[in-house]
């Protein structure tokens, strides 16, 4: 009997250490599966993002290249650059208020406690870079304002590091000081020189290193904001600013007449422009949210090839081969 109960333990012994061999497996196969599981939507959390990051730098270049382009052909007709920009902030305005009002788009109104105390700065940040590139090319090339542009990238570099702490490596730097070294071979070498509009290009380039910077530190204090809002804060807070700035340096006056007198062709420029300008406006608030300051600069800097070739097929602007090679 001892021999047989001692059996049947065993029996009973091996069954059970059988039973929990498969209660641990299936445990462990159970954790698996939760792994998967949860792995599955990070792994498709980074391709969306991935494929977002793809969307906002093309959506950026090519509005960005198309918003220089316009503006040189719209500064043909109209004489009267800040003006102009009034009109564009405007229109983006009135473009982000239609959708609203039609309900193809949402946004939250204005209110000064939520987005307006802190957009004023922006607002400044945002409008002072481009009244000194409209102001630029009145006098120059819009390869020479875009080559300009060039040497914003080393002052963006410069205030991520003091500011947000950012190291870069060495294929980094070195890529800003050779678009710097093509910048100068570019200056000394291009054929529309003038003394006011390479002073108007560079300070385009500080104002645009000045405005990476500090614009982002404004939006990573804002995460609740989503971008249509953005967009209309920035615009909607502008316009007064570039106002201003119409008044004290251009001529009203003369800026009715002159679109009194537009023709046909010369309004449809007008009007691009000012679609032009929303688009633009919406794809710098994106690719400013998704990307660090340098990383922005840098985006805006790789449209130079492409807009100085079209440049030159559209306008016949005059550029030397060293000027090009720079």
């Amino acid at each position: 009997m001892a021999t047989k109960y001692s059996q049947l333990k065993d029996a009973s012994s091996a069954n059970g250490h059988k039973v929990v061999e498969i209660s641990g497996s299936t445990s462990e196969s159970l954790e698996t599966e939760e792994e998967r599981k949860h792995a599955a939507p990070k792994s498709l959390n980074f391709r969306s993002k991935k494929v977002e990051i793809i969307f906002i730098v093309c959506f950026q270049l090519v509005t960005s290249i198309s918003m220089t382009l316009v503006n040189k052909a719209a500064v043909q007709y109209v004489s009267y650059p800040i003006t102009l920009l009034v009109l564009q902030t405007m229109g983006t305005v009135i473009i982000l208020e239609a959708a609203k009002i039609f309900k193809i788009l949402s946004y939250e109104g204005f209110k000064w406690s939520k987005g307006g105390k802190k957009f004023l700065g922006v607002s400044i940040a945002f409008v002072v870079p481009m009244a000194f590139n409209m102001l630029a090319l009145k006098y120059v090339s819009v390869a020479t304002v875009v080559v300009f542009r060039q040497v914003s990238t080393a002052l963006v570099a410069s205030g991520e590091y003091i500011i947000f702490r950012k190291r870069f490596s060495r294929w980094i730097v070195m890529s800003i000081v050779l678009g710097i070294v093509g910048s100068l071979i570019y200056g000394f070498s291009a054929t529309d020189y003038k003394p006011a509009g390479y002073l108007y290009a560079f300070l385009y380039a500080c104002a645009m290193a000045v405005n990476a910077v500090y614009i982002k530190m404004v939006f990573d204090q804002l995460p609740q904001m989503g971008h249509w809002e953005k967009t209309y804060y920035q615009n909607l807070e502008g316009t007064p600013f570039l106002f201003l700035m119409a008044l004290a340096v251009e001529d009203l006056g003369g800026f009715f007449a002159q679109l009194s007198s537009l023709s046909t062709k010369g309004w449809s420029i007008v009007m691009v422009s000012c679609i032009a300008g929303f688009a633009v406006s919406v794809a710098g608030i994106l690719a400013r949210t998704a990307l660090s300051p340098t990383s922005f600069n840098i985006l805006g800097n790789m449209s130079k090839p492409m807009t100085v070739v079209l440049s030159f097929f559209i306008f016949q602007a005059e550029s030397s081969l060293k000027a090009l090679v720079g």
